[in-house]
């Protein structure tokens, strides 16, 4: 009985710092920057091509209604994958974790800074293609986590509440800044091809659903939380659609 006893106490205490950590990860991180609306932190020296990525993604994100310059974001870059894993619960194979329904912190896995990239793991499905990343350079997934902030500070912690296609296909559509053909992405899914098939990786789908709502049928993304549509009658009506002779949809 004594031996349980002081397992549960050594477990509790191990949560206990655990937690501590989590809500303080700063003492892991030696490095810091300060710029604009975010502090970087990082295990080790940030090289400054990081002020240009930073920049980058500000702007895309001035782009969205859930924005305004009063907030701050807290980036965290981990360098070595134990670190990473340590703050997202072993999702080693995730690019980047936003703990949007605790911390609000935001968590990356090695990145290649002076050549503006995420480092991939061999095991994603794109990891060999280069092509796959030419919409998303590193400010694309800073862009893309702090979207995901703003959408945790617009509804208030709890994304369990939304659906992924909402949350994950409109920080796509913020992150990639424009950058996304409507016609090409839906001949693709028509296609079947493996871009579209989110199980693979990327978030095309998603966005495909958000663009259509928001520069198609003309809703912002405020009026889209407010009245979420069905997934599956959004999907049946997006596929019923004939592939435009060119983008202008409306």
């Amino acid at each position: 009985m004594k031996t349980i006893k002081k397992a549960g106490i050594g477990f509790l205490i191990l949560g206990l710092t655990y937690l501590g950590i989590m809500f303080f990860p700063t003492i892991l991180f030696a490095h810091k920057i300060e710029y604009k609306q975010c502090t970087v932190y990082s295990d080790r020296n940030i090289d400054a091509e990081i002020y240009g990525i930073i920049d980058s993604a500000l702007v895309r994100m001035s782009t969205s209604e859930l924005y305004d310059t009063t907030q701050h974001f807290r980036l965290f870059l981990c360098n070595d994958l134990w670190r990473f894993g340590f703050f997202t619960q072993g999702s080693t194979l995730a690019d980047a974790v936003a703990q949007y329904d605790l911390t609000r912190n935001i968590f990356f896995r090695p990145c290649d800074i002076p050549n503006h990239k995420i480092i991939p793991p061999n095991e994603w499905y794109f990891a060999k293609n280069p092509f796959s990343f030419n919409d998303r350079p590193l400010w694309y997934y800073f862009a893309h986590e702090m979207t995901h902030v703003m959408q945790s500070r617009y509804t208030g912690r709890g994304s369990w509440n939304y659906p992924t296609w909402l949350t994950e296909g409109y920080a796509d559509y913020i992150g990639k800044g424009g950058n996304f053909n409507f016609r090409e992405n839906l001949a693709l899914w028509h296609d079947r091809a493996p871009e579209l098939d989110p199980s693979k990786g990327l978030y095309r789908l998603y966005h495909l659903k958000v663009y259509y709502l928001m520069q198609t049928k003309g809703y912002n993304i405020q009026a889209i939380y407010q009245n979420i549509p069905d997934d599956a009658a959004l999907t049946a009506e997006l596929w019923n659609l004939p592939v435009p002779e060119n983008e202008d949809l409306k």
